[in-house]
């Protein structure tokens, strides 16, 4: 339920100010107002969705996306022993197993690598650092071949 507003305290006597800084007295309620609707700090998080948000446009969990598939595992054992994602693999496996399916095909792979690394979503934490340098590892030698 609406609270009523309060009224502006009444203005102190300009005696009290000195000459120290300006200011306008305001409440709570107005400030964070004014900031919401005109902060264009790029650390802004006004605007940022909240996790609900997120998982509400998620498809559904499946079984498959705990754990890795027959073709993710073919995939990792022909990668060389050096590029294999172990954390990736470990804490992903769901996108582990998206790699797998769309690794023959560069544009699509590719395309996949840009959608993992780039951050297009704001209040997207990303990845630990590790599983995102095995990312870049990875794109990286994509892009050799």
């Amino acid at each position: 339920m609406d609270q009523p507003k309060k009224p502006p305290p009444p203005p102190l006597p300009e005696s009290t100010w000195g000459e120290g800084f300006e200011f306008e007295l305001t409440d709570i309620d107005e400030a964070r107002r004014i900031l919401d609707a005109e902060s264009l700090s790029q650390f802004d998080v006004s605007g940022f969705d909240r996790p609900e948000h997120w998982k509400r446009l998620r498809r559904v969990s499946l079984p498959t996306d705990r754990a890795l598939t027959g073709k993710a595992i073919d995939w990792l054992m022909a990668l060389p022993t050096a590029l294999r994602p172990q954390l990736l693999s470990r804490q992903f496996p769901r996108i582990v197993n998206a790699l797998a399916e769309v690794w023959q095909e560069p544009e699509l792979c590719q395309a996949a690598f840009d959608r993992l690394l780039r951050d297009e979503r704001k209040g997207r934490k990303g990845f630990p650092g590790a599983v995102h340098d095995e990312l870049v590892a990875l794109r990286n030698w994509t892009q050799v071949f």
